[in-house]
């Protein structure tokens, strides 16, 4: 993915969103942009031990500081998702 110039790995992104202790499985995709090209948005689930004890919006910026502090400020998420599924493909 191209984030304004900068090429990023969806695979690094999720890396250092599971490496965060609520997160159990992550999906990031790149969204159309008018600025900066694409935007990075991920989709996350939250380990069981773990939903609940903040809101979707308190988790979500915890998250992209997470990322911020790992990769840096140009892979932080526009958007995360809090989402109980992530679909899969059989493989």
């Amino acid at each position: 993915m191209n984030v304004s110039g900068h090429r990023l790995s969806t695979a690094e992104i999720e890396s250092a969103l599971v490496s965060h202790p609520i997160v159990a499985e992550s999906a990031v995709v790149g969204a159309a942009d008018e600025t900066t090209g694409q935007a990075v948005v991920a989709f996350v689930i939250l380990r069981a031990e773990h939903a609940g004890h903040q809101t979707p919006d308190e988790a979500s910026e915890l998250l992209r500081k997470h990322v911020s502090e790992q990769i840096g400020a140009i892979a932080r998420p526009r958007q995360i998702f809090i989402v109980a599924e992530l679909p899969k493909t059989r493989s």
